[in-house]
């Protein structure tokens, strides 16, 4: 009897002991920028500008893959570097609709299980996202507001609504810029006149369509060639200031995306800028007025960049995505082009906290907050990169062995280095024999260092086993033996005799 009451006690100590254990903490959705950033349709440094989000935007983080991180803001949804967000624990804004996933879901007065609950929902009902608190939604509905947890809502646009007692437009102020200039009845010279104006008149636009202005006068509508009317800057310049455009630059019809595209000058072309209007500069290329967003465009001097204050002879790395080398040592100047983490770069000097780099050929500045030396205080002749990897890869260690995994649930060799170079934006083939025919280039054993790829035969395949070394003769992997991710000797007895080769991937 008395053993049996110990058990009983020993088992709700057990239980108390288990409660008593710290929740882990939840994920943060909220997010913002660290610098203007640009919303892109997809995720890759090619792909359409969507819009261009300030510097301290509010978002909301839908997931990250590969360096690009897909998110909400302002109703719209896109692909952002990663490097240029940082968590935010609350953020507010126009986060489109959100709908419920699950069953029988509450909305609480704040973001906790611990808040009073405000109302159960089904699955399927959609309400109106204001913002994010943590792991949790702000939502309203039905005139409610409250919040409902991330694990149980995903996100979507808003449709913009068709009444019109509801729907605003922003509208802007055009002048006719020549005389007799017909308003049509449709965007092209083959629809009906609405009517003629003369030169100054002013009207007022609300988009584009086709090169051609909507506008409205004296209660008509209709539209006016873009040849022949200037959307008027919030400021005029009196004496135009000489700019020149950055990669991506696009000359659009009006100081938003929505209107029209007038050209795309490409980087390095002369403009006149004549105004301003909000984050838009109005500026004249080879005749053609348009509007031109601040970020893509360095007003000022630009034929003059100030040599290095500080003569450098060194080589690295690009230690992020996206990252941006300019023509000058400061976010004035104008965009050269953008890298990815682990591009190589030669640094021949330095003034302030910038770089002066060199990358197949090209030179310009980077700052130096995203280019890593390749050289340490150590003397390893690792690269700090590698080293960073290596880093990644030990927090594994104890993973389950998972034939065909490649997440931290689970992972079998390849997967493991797979996923762990997955995470700086390095994407390797798949397989321990496709990985070491394709990526990366040969090294020898003893020029080994943290983050090569080491490869083993076995009875059955030339390539039959992949691990990451990770320094003083030892490597991590994913041991079909152990059952885990585990690090081993290269000289022990199996994989010194089964040893085949190496590849260096950075």
């Amino acid at each position: 009897m008395k053993k049996r009451l110990l058990s009983i006690a020993i088992a709700v100590m057990m239980c108390v002991s288990l409660l008593a254990i710290p929740a882990a903490a939840e994920k943060t959705l909220g997010a913002s920028t660290t610098a203007a950033l640009n919303l892109r349709k997809s995720a890759s440094t090619s792909a359409t500008v969507l819009t261009v989000m300030p510097k301290g935007a509010g978002v909301i983080v839908i997931s990250t893959s590969k360096g690009w991180s897909k998110v909400m803001y302002n109703n719209t949804i896109g692909y952002a570097s990663k490097t240029y967000l940082k968590a935010a624990s609350e953020v507010s804004g126009n986060f489109g609709t959100g709908t419920i996933t699950g069953s029988d879901v509450r909305m609480r007065k704040g973001a906790g299980t611990s808040y009073a609950i405000v109302g159960t929902y089904d699955k399927g009902t959609k309400m109106t996202v204001t913002g994010a608190k943590g792991n949790w939604y702000a939502v309203k509905y039905n005139g409610k507001s409250g919040y409902v947890s991330g694990d149980y809502m995903t996100l979507s646009v808003t449709p913009k609504s068709t009444g019109t007692s509801t729907t605003t437009t922003t509208t802007y102020t055009g002048t006719i810029t020549g005389s007799d200039v017909r308003m049509r009845k449709g965007a092209g010279t083959s629809y009906a006149i609405v009517g003629t104006y003369d030169k100054g008149t002013k009207m007022t636009i609300t988009g584009s369509q086709k090169g051609w202005y909507e506008v409205s006068y004296k209660g008509k509508n209709g539209y006016v060639s873009g040849d022949y009317m200037r959307l008027v800057p919030k400021t005029s310049y009196s004496t135009a200031k000489a700019g020149t455009t950055g990669n991506g630059a696009i000359l659009r019809m009006g100081p938003s995306t929505k209107f029209d595209v007038v050209t795309k000058p490409g980087s390095g072309v002369k403009a006149k800028v004549t105004g301003v209007y909000g984050s838009w500069y109005e500026v004249n290329i080879n005749g053609k007025y348009g509007y031109m967003n601040k970020s893509v465009l360095t007003v000022g001097t630009t034929n003059t960049v100030p040599a290095p204050s500080e003569k450098l002879d060194e080589t690295g790395y690009v230690n992020g995505n996206s990252v941006r080398m300019r023509k000058g040592p400061s976010t004035s100047y104008a965009i050269v082009g953008y890298y990815d983490r682990g591009t190589r770069v030669e640094i021949t000097g330095k003034t302030g906290n910038w770089y002066a780099v060199t990358i197949d050929g090209k030179s310009g500045y980077m700052s130096a907050d995203y280019v890593k030396l390749k050289t340490d205080d150590t003397g390893n002749t690792g690269t700090e990169l590698g080293k960073q990897i290596v880093a990644t890869a030990k927090q594994y260690l104890g993973t389950p062995y998972v034939y065909g995994g490649a997440s931290p649930k689970g992972f079998d060799c390849s997967g493991l280095v797979y996923y762990v170079y997955g995470q700086y934006g390095y994407s390797l083939q798949r397989g321990a024999g496709s990985q070491y025919r394709t990526d990366g280039r040969h090294v020898d054993k003893d020029e080994l260092q943290p983050g090569d790829l080491v490869f083993f035969s076995d009875n059955v395949d030339p390539i039959g086993h992949v691990g990451m070394y990770i320094g003083d003769g030892q490597f991590i992997h994913a041991s079909t033996g152990k059952g885990q991710v585990i690090i081993t000797d290269l000289d022990s007895y199996y994989y010194a005799e089964h040893y085949t080769g190496a590849k260096r991937i950075i």
